[in-house]
């Protein structure tokens, strides 16, 4: 196994290399091998080609290479593939580049968090031209999923593939890439798999091909990518998102919250928390006004971000039936906090963006005192590549996972990480953190926000735990209109989410 596990780091370095290698030198097709040709030569210019593979070997310099080795045989239909940026190097700027690099070379490269539906038509336009779509099954997606039988256990697969291919008429052609004595890249096709109206039946075809192609080279395979089925719960016949940690003027936000509600509304999200810091007067005073809290539409949870000793440490606790009228002073030590918002009917208690340096120490201090939080936040901004952590931790311990995006500046921000549960209802969310089913997920970055903006708000921040000292009221206010002109200005908007509950709704539509 170490043996194994030292082969497979060693590849995905090579290739990570050789892939920045690439972006100043294109390899050529001198050091291409294929074995299996005869499955994709009567397929091309003939037929859509859904072309499914395991992560391993030289992936990326196999698309480089492999699209000039195509356009020598005389393919000229267009080259798609669906990628996401390995970590920790999932930024804007590295995609950027990464699809500027293979568009020398004539791919076209499209990332995985596209939104769902403009995704299905982009894949569907090029297939039905007899294009080549390349799908890389290395981690799993908050998308409708199967399990696959897998060598002696199941992985959880996506059902767009077999979907896309069945419905534009594509075959699915398994593949793998190998490092090849020589210095050979290499490519093993298997046979083309005609796709069935059971996306089941499609994905245990896959699943024993690419088993097959994957035990010959099995240290260049990244079998650790968290694919396995018990890894992963199956989404629930009927589910919604809700993003959970927003801010509003009653602290450091600039939305008021009916903006957030109509951002969340154009999101598709169907719940939102208000989470001001230490701050409970404008959630309190709209619930007043709104006593249904927006069910039936988006829902509002109230809730506050307690500020814990030391100011690094954040609390967030949500009342979903009763809010209480007084807050604990900020600095209160963590524990004390946990035992007063215990106190409270109803309350769940969520570790917010928790702090690298502290979040292991905290939980197992916290579960010695029997006091541990509900669920902790996995998806927030800067989390990178601690969200798997993250997760595993919730999981050892029996917390429940969240998204929140802390959002304080536009509405475009609404949803960038968000929680997806069963149901529609705040009180079905509710129900589903209680029951530690819900799970964290994140969508396509929010335009970019004018970096004017983000210095008027923070200034405006800084100033919260001083708004009693003469004249900073006044202060913080004019900063408050500023930054709201700013933002309103550049008027990004809200990434859209679209659900499996909508597509189900259109039945005849079929999407990736």
């Amino acid at each position: 196994a170490w043996w194994i596990a030292t082969q497979q780091i060693a590849c995905h370095l090579r290739t990570v290399i050789a892939t920045l290698r690439a972006s100043v030198r294109l390899p050529d097709t001198s050091t291409f091998a294929v074995r299996g040709f005869e499955h994709i030569h009567p397929l091309l210019n003939h037929r859509g080609i859904v072309l499914v593979a395991p992560h391993a070997g030289p992936y990326t310099i196999l698309g480089i290479i492999g699209r000039m080795w195509l356009a020598e045989l005389g393919f000229t239909g267009e080259l798609v593939v669906v990628a996401r940026m390995f970590q920790p190097l999932r930024s804007r700027a590295v995609m950027e580049w990464f699809t500027a690099s293979l568009a020398r070379t004539g791919i076209s490269i499209v990332s995985v968090d596209e939104q769902p539906l403009r995704l299905a038509a982009r894949l569907r336009t090029t297939l039905e031209n007899n294009g080549i779509v390349v799908l890389l099954v290395d981690e799993p997606t908050p998308t409708p999923s199967l399990d696959a039988p897998f060598f002696d256990s199941t992985i959880r697969m996506p059902i767009g593939p077999a979907r896309l291919a069945y419905s534009t008429g594509a075959a699915l052609l398994p593949v793998m890439a190998a490092y090849a004595r020589g210095g050979k890249h290499l490519i093993r096709i298997a046979e083309p798999i005609e796709p069935s109206p059971d996306p089941a039946v499609s994905l245990a075809q896959v699943g024993r091909a690419l088993e097959s192609l994957i035990a010959r080279n099995l240290g260049q395979w990244s079998m650790l990518t968290p694919v396995w089925a018990d890894a992963v719960r199956p989404l629930p016949a009927r589910y919604a998102a809700a993003d959970l940690h927003v801010h509003t003027p009653g602290s450091d936000g600039l939305c008021a919250i009916e903006e957030w509600r109509d951002a969340a509304r154009s999101a598709g999200l169907r719940v939102i928390a208000v989470t001001d810091h230490d701050h409970l007067a404008t959630v309190r005073d709209w619930v007043v006004a709104n006593p249904d809290r927006g069910d039936g539409d988006v829902a509002v949870i109230p809730g506050v971000e307690l500020t814990a000793r030391g100011r690094i440490v954040h609390l967030g606790v949500l009342f979903p039936e009763v809010i209480p009228e007084r807050l604990p002073k900020p600095g209160t030590p963590l524990p004390e906090l946990i035992r007063w918002a215990r106190a409270i009917p109803g309350s769940i208690v969520v570790l917010v963006h928790p702090h690298p340096g502290l979040w292991r120490r905290q939980l197992r201090g916290l579960a010695r005192q029997g006091l541990l939080p509900d669920a902790i936040e996995t998806r927030y901004p800067l989390v990178g590549w601690q969200a798997r952590q993250l997760e595993r931790a919730a999981a050892a311990y029996g917390l429940a996972v969240l998204g929140g995006t802390d959002a304080h500046l536009v509405p475009g921000q609404i949803g960038r990480f968000h929680t997806i549960f069963a149901g529609e209802t705040a009180d079905d969310l509710v129900r589903a953190i209680r029951s530690r089913s819900t799970r964290a997920a994140s969508a396509p970055a929010v335009v970019g926000v004018p970096l004017r903006v983000y210095a008027l708000q923070s200034i405006y921040s800084w100033l919260l735990p001083f708004r009693s000292l003469p004249g900073v009221a006044n202060w913080r206010a004019g900063l408050l209109r500023r930054a709201q002109q700013a933002a309103r200005a550049a008027n990004p908007k809200p990434v859209g989410l679209a659900t499996l509950e909508r597509e189900r709704e259109r039945p005849r539509r079929r999407v990736a």
